[in-house]
């Protein structure tokens, strides 16, 4: 099951009705304004977490389903952009709604996750923000949403990278790792820990002496087993004779090689 991005659920702040943004948006829009506000605040904690893609087609849907005018709606987010509730900067760039309030409530919202991705290009808060430096929170550049091999984000803090989906090093580990066992081998036991981590939850306070430690283990041979059946020249499968019958067998024989 993939992870959830957004949130189950979130927090409103009680002044909210006295935030000098609302009371703008209020002030032209009325209650509506207010609503469309809320609604649009559930979307973005609900979908990715922290910004809400705003295009022709989300502004559709969105109408829709709140069952208000297209160009009602629109008309609310662009003052909303204007008042600055939501970041301009991102808003025309990326056709993005986001700020930095809620940037942060996200990432704290999600501090027991093992991971919280964040595209590089869409944050409002800084390299050196005390919500980035969280240990969990790993920046990805805007083409990083398909999974590959490559380094997929540096994280800021303890400037580690991390590989495919749960395998974290520092650019100075993964370089030892190519030296020592090439390039090769290095992708497959990065592959193989990050497979077992994923399947078996487990953790490490190192992913780089992980590796090593598994790379150096020899695997002994297993002693073939001897088959419980042996095969005639004709295929059919026959039980090996028990001992104690094949001695009574030869003893049989002998006796009778006695009499005659």
């Amino acid at each position: 099951m993939p992870r959830k991005k957004g949130l189950e659920y979130f927090s409103i702040d009680t002044d909210i009705e006295i935030n000098d943004k609302i009371t703008l948006i209020e002030a032209k829009h009325g209650a509506v304004g207010f609503a469309v506000i809320i609604k649009l605040l559930i979307k973005i904690y609900g979908d990715n977490g922290y910004y809400y893609d705003w295009n022709e087609r989300t502004k559709l849907i969105f109408s829709r389903r709140i069952n208000l005018d297209y160009e009602k709606v629109d008309e609310i987010v662009k003052d909303a952009v204007e008042f600055k509730f939501f970041n301009k900067e991102k808003f025309e760039k990326y056709k993005i709604l986001t700020s930095k309030r809620i940037q942060q409530h996200f990432i704290h919202s999600t501090k027991r996750r093992k991971i919280v991705e964040l595209k590089k290009p869409f944050l409002v808060l800084n390299n050196q923000n005390e919500y980035i430096l969280q240990e969990n929170v790993y920046i990805i550049e805007e083409n990083a949403n398909k999974k590959s091999y490559k380094i997929r984000e540096d994280k800021i803090r303890e400037d580690k990278i991390g590989f495919l989906d749960f395998v974290y090093m520092t650019k100075e580990e993964h370089k030892k790792l190519l030296d020592k066992l090439g390039k090769d081998k290095t992708e497959d036991m990065i592959e193989r820990l990050n497979n077992y981590i994923g399947s078996k939850g487990k953790k490490y306070k190192s992913h780089y002496f992980t590796i090593l430690t598994w790379s150096r283990e020899k695997i002994e041979e297993k002693p073939v087993k001897k088959p419980k059946y042996f095969k005639t020249e004709d295929d059919k499968k026959f039980k090996p004779m028990p001992p104690k019958f094949k001695e009574k067998i030869d003893k049989m024989r002998r006796s009778k090689i006695l009499d005659g």
